[in-house]
């Protein structure tokens, strides 16, 4: 190996930069390389090659002054190997310099400029030039001073159907004030603060690897984004390299065979259904109701009485005008727990959540969160949304925001994190979680950090063991809405022989399979229950339990 531009001086490796830049300065640079013994171009013409090109081509900045590229020789015979450089993907390419045989790496130590991005090729060279392997390049390269603040992408993104997550570290924090990083990410160039971005965890410390996960609401499947990472400081951001990544493949709905039953008592707007389809080879038996809300006749109500009351009860103080209802949100003890909206007037808040229900190091680490919330406004259009809240005041997000149990932790909520709040202003509104769709996607699966069971990529509302993981199949409620808005009430029996329950994803490919676009996930198990006029329909082995809140479809 040998370092710098060993056949090609750093003056000419300027003047070449300059050249190339017009069509007239390629001829003067194909003179100039074979004038100073650098001849050997990129093949602009389709041809076979006798070596085989070497692969992950990387570059390290190893100081101020000074790059390794590094490479897998994947050739046998070669001569040595030539260095290239260009600066933008569509320009013809300079070489730089010469490799020995067998040689995996390259030092380059003039010539760089700071803040400049640099695209850097190895090519196995042959005996002659026809046998020359193709050039094989790295990943955009940014040359920096590195005296200032930075950010570095560690390892590689981690893809599934519902994020991409990345590792990322800061460097040289002594000289920012009051830092923010985050990713931000576009469909081609380098992307920037100005484009889709998500602002990362509160930074904790230089040398602290920094996880952080984009979800797929903020993506679309079979599109390859390009991300960098961000350092704002005193009206400076500095950007990392160019990383790019792409969602996994969408999970497909569940299409299951429905039976509707007679309901005479029920208004045309209303139409219930029930299954005892196979679910994945499993019993299983499940309800739902749908309503129209759109006739000015039937309206979406959350009830929340002074005490634990059964649903059954719930819906006979109503006097008739209860025509279905389903329990509602979370309780604990006799408290409801999370944000409701009734008649307008909120109940509850979204608390800091702890990280484990179980008696391990996370139960007393708390988490900045939003949770899923689902309700109409006073026209009855159906929504969900994340909702937060902090000192008094409740904030509703199109997007989570992105905590990820065992990793640093987020700011607290506000109308601009994790995102600018929407304007939302429910009527009736129940709030419990996960979130099961939003604009038809899933947000969530069970791929873990690597940190142990249940610590989770996508558990942003950090649900609980008991309701969140692969194998939780208990009884189940949701709420979700249509796409022509529609609203749906879904229920299904669990843990006994005659249904199995689902899980969380079957669930939400369910609803998904019966057209909803967003759904919510409500407070299940033995709380599940469903009421069609005065018929509790579904199983209640272990009894009908009280539950503090309820939500249903009602006379207007």
């Amino acid at each position: 190996m040998r370092s710098g531009y060993s056949r090609c001086s750093e003056t000419s490796f300027h003047l070449m930069k300059y050249l190339i830049k017009s069509d007239i300065g390629y001829w003067i640079i194909v003179v100039l390389l074979t004038a100073t013994g650098c001849s050997g171009s990129e093949k602009t013409v389709s041809q076979s090659y006798a070596l085989s090109a070497p692969s992950e081509i990387i570059a390290e900045q190893i100081d101020d002054c000074r790059v390794k590229i590094s490479w897998q020789d994947n050739s046998e015979g070669e001569s040595g190997f030539s260095v290239w450089l260009k600066e933008n993907a569509g320009d013809y390419p300079v070489r730089i310099g010469f490799t020995a045989q067998n040689a995996e790496e390259y030092m380059i130590s003039t010539g760089l400029e700071s803040g400049k991005s640099y695209y850097f090729g190895v090519r196995a060279d042959g005996r002659t030039r026809n046998e020359d392997s193709e050039i094989a390049y790295s990943p955009q390269f940014t040359f920096r001073d590195l005296t200032l603040p930075s950010a570095t992408f560690v390892g590689n993104p981690v893809s599934t159907a519902s994020c991409i997550a990345f590792e990322y570290s800061l460097q040289n924090l002594d000289k920012t004030s009051n830092a923010i990083c985050g990713i931000c990410w576009s469909s081609d160039g380098k992307p920037t603060i100005q484009e889709a971005h998500q602002d990362g965890p509160a930074i904790v410390s230089e040398g602290t690897t920094i996880q952080q996960v984009v979800s797929n609401v903020l993506l679309d499947y079979g599109k390859s984004y390009n991300f960098r990472v961000y350092l704002k400081s005193g009206g400076e951001t500095y950007y990392s390299d160019v990383l790019t990544a792409s969602l996994g493949a969408e999970p497909k709905p569940i299409v299951l065979s429905w039976t509707k039953l007679a309901t005479t008592t029920l208004p045309a707007e209303i139409s219930v259904y029930e299954t005892t389809d196979k679910l994945n080879g499993g019993n299983f038996h499940a309800w739902y109701a749908i309503a129209d809300l759109s006739k000015g006749t039937v309206g979406l109500r959350v009830n929340i009485p002074s005490a634990l009351t059964t649903i059954d009860q719930q819906a006979a103080s109503f006097n008739g005008d209860c025509y279905v209802m389903t329990n509602g949100g979370y309780f604990y003890s006799t408290n409801h727990v999370g944000l409701a909206y009734v008649n307008s007037s909120p109940v509850g808040y979204v608390p800091d959540v702890q990280g484990s229900l179980r008696n391990d190091a996370e139960n007393k680490v708390l988490y900045h969160v939003t949770r899923g919330i689902f309700g109409v406004d006073a026209s009855e259009k159906p929504a969900v949304y994340w909702a937060g809240s902090a000192n008094g005041a409740h904030y509703f997000f199109e997007r989570p925001l992105p905590s990820v149990k065992g990793e640093a932790k987020y700011s607290v909520v506000s109308s601009v994190n994790p995102t600018v709040h929407s304007v939302w202003n429910p009527r009736y509104a129940i709030g419990a979680g996960p979130i099961l769709l939003k604009n038809g996607k899933c947000p969530f699966d069970f791929t873990e950090t690597g940190k142990g069971t249940e610590y989770y990529l996508n558990n942003y509302e950090i649900i609980p063991y008991d309701i969140f993981g692969p194998a939780v199949t208990p009884d189940r409620t949701a709420v979700g809405r249509t796409a022509d808005g529609r609203v749906i009430l879904f229920i299904c029996d669990g843990r006994i022989p005659a249904s199995g329950g689902a899980t969380l994803t079957e669930l939400a490919m369910i609803l998904k399979g019966l057209g909803c676009v967003d759904a919510l996930n409500l407070d299940g198990g033995g709380s599940t229950g469903m009421m069609v006029g005065s018929k509790h329909v579904n199983d209640q082995t272990g009894g009908n339990r009280k539950v503090k809140s309820t939500i249903g479809f009602f006379k207007k």
